[in-house]
Formats: structure tokens, C-alpha cells, sequence
């Protein structure tokens, strides 16, 4: 079952049902010839049956066998059959366009559809991906890499044994860079602090995660934390030392980022929610997801 988002793995899903809705989940599951051909995990909270991973994930969407799109909206009645609790509604969130999920109808019930939050994404080309990017972004990587060198520093891709020290450090400089700007960054919030430190090793271990460090003088001063499938790479989240803002680490790690997801095959870099410069400066451009909301028809 084919999918070009990583939140819609398992190793995603199942570590955000153990942290965020333990005992909570159940899945829909579309069965033809024997074999398993769509899943749809959700679960209820306020009022509302929403697909597993509602929250964190950037990206929704079901988990289905090419061919077997048109079964969806069964999919989604079942789940509403088999939900643990009553609820007034269906809200199937940051729905990409295409995605079966869209345009599904359920009997009995209405559907309206809204716009999503924007993930800003850069279609990658060339052979460091960037070819797409502005020229002025370019030659500031590559400015930002010599000084690197001149400095003696490195940036390298994280090996599993040091996985865990790396997200410890992620979060120190997660958390410094926010504190800076005078405000609480997300991983001052215990849940996302512990489900990121559960899934990166499960990420790792389903091939999915990319995660980069810049080394300097011995220590960790950045971090970037980025997922990726055959079709994309998604930059989730990153940290860097404020003293040490003159090297353009930002730069450095998400140029980095780019230039390895288009060795490893990967045609669109996705910067996922939010509309912050540094993406346009990149050259991203805007990728409208979708909201579909279906209540009990009157």
C-alpha cells in the first residue's frame, strides 16, 4: 500500500497511538481476495472521530491499495460504526489533493470541505535538488558550508547508536532557540518531547528518518530532524545554539537536508505547516491541503 507520506507509516502512527491516544484507536479495514486492501486507523476526542495522528502529523490520509480508492468512504462508515464512543462528527484533516479521502461519501451524512493548513514544499531537480531554488539561497549554502570548513566543523547524518544523545540535544537547542524569542517552543510540552523521543529510533529502524547534526569543536550546535519516503522528504523540526547564529546553521542543515533527499530519489522537499519567510527563501511554494468535515444528515 503505496503512500508518499511518512506520517501514514506505521512506525509513525503506532509510536503516536501508544503517546497520544493509548487505548483510544481502532482501524477500519477494506479486505479483498484474502488480502488486506485499505486501513484507516482513527479515534474519537471531543466530539470529533479523526484520523490517527490528528495533532502532529502535518499530512493525513488513508492507507490503501491502487484500485481500491473508490472503497474509501466505506472505510470511513465503517470506522464510524466501530467508533468506542458517540461523536457528532467526522473530520478528516490535512488531506492532500487527491487523496481518496477528499471526495468520499458516506450515507447519511453531509459533507463540507475547507482548506487546510498550507504546507509549503520545493519541487527538487537538479543534482543537489536545488536547482529550483533561488540562486542567492545556493550561493548562501555554499558560502555558509566553506566557513564551515574553514572552522573545522562538519555536518554529519546520525547513526542509531547515537540517535537518542542526538534528539537529548535537538531538544536543549530546540528549546534555546525559542527561549530567545521569548516564547515556549513545542517541545517545552512533555507530550511531544516523549513522542519525538519514541519515534525517531522507530523511525530509523522503518528506514524513514533522516537526522542531521553540525558538529563544532568537539559539540552538537545544531540539529535537523526530517522524514523520508521513496517520493519526499518532510522537514519536521530543528534546533540550533543562538551563539552561534553567524555560521548559518539553519542554512547549512536544510541545504544539507535537501541535497540528500535528492540523492536518495526524493522529487519534492516538503516544509511542511506554516508560512515562515525562511521557506519562500528557498524557493518553496504553497501546497494547499484539505479539511473534509461530514455531520448526520437531518
Amino acid at each position: 500500500m503505496p503512500d508518499p507520506s511518512p506520517f501514514l507509516a506505521p512506525a509513525w502512527l503506532l509510536a503516536w497511538a501508544d503517546i497520544y491516544a493509548p487505548d483510544r484507536c481502532r482501524a477500519a479495514a477494506l479486505w479483498a481476495d484474502g488480502k488486506l486492501a485499505g486501513l484507516l486507523p482513527t479515534f474519537v476526542w471531543e466530539s470529533a472521530l479523526l484520523l490517527a495522528g490528528t495533532g502532529p502529523s502535518d499530512h493525513g490520509g488513508v492507507l490503501i491499495r491502487p484500485g481500491f480508492e473508490k472503497w474509501a468512504g466505506t472505510l470511513v462508515e465503517a470506522a464510524a460504526e466501530a467508533a468506542p464512543e458517540p461523536f457528532e462528527r467526522i473530520d478528516l484533516q490535512q488531506l492532500a489533493p487527491g487523496s481518496p479521502l477528499i471526495d468520499c461519501a458516506v450515507p447519511g451524512w453531509s459533507a463540507r470541505m475547507e482548506e487546510g493548513d498550507c504546507c509549503p514544499a520545493l519541487m527538487l531537480a537538479g543534482r543537489d535538488g536545488m536547482a529550483n531554488a533561488p540562486k542567492r539561497m545556493r550561493s548562501n549554502w555554499r558560502y555558509a558550508m566553506r566557513q564551515l570548513d574553514r572552522k573545522g566543523g562538519a555536518v554529519e547524518r546520525v547513526a542509531a547508536a547515537e540517535i537518542h544523545e542526538t534528539m537529548a540535544a535537538l531538544e536543549r537547542l530546540h528549546g534555546l532557540r525559542w527561549t530567545e524569542k521569548g516564547e515556549a517552543g513545542m517541545l517545552a510540552d512533555p507530550l511531544p518531547s516523549r513522542f519525538l523521543r519514541t519515534v525517531a529510533p522507530a523511525l530509523a529502524e522503518a528506514g524513514l528518518l533522516q537526522l542531521h547534526r553540525l558538529r563544532l569543536d568537539g559539540g552538537t550546535i545544531a540539529v535537523l530532524l526530517a522524514m523520508q519516503t521513496e517520493g519526499e522528504s518532510c522537514y519536521f523540526l530543528s534546533g540550533f545554539d543562538p551563539d552561534h547564529a553567524g555560521l548559518s546553521p539553519g542554512t547549512i542543515l536544510v541545504g544539507g537536508a535537501i541535497a540528500e533527499a535528492a540523492r536518495n530519489g526524493a522529487t519534492r522537499f516538503d516544509f511542511l505547516r506554516g508560512k515562515e519567510p525562511y521557506k519562500y527563501r528557498w524557493g518553496a511554494k504553497d501546497r494547499s491541503l484539505y479539511r473534509h468535515i461530514l455531520t448526520r444528515s437531518c
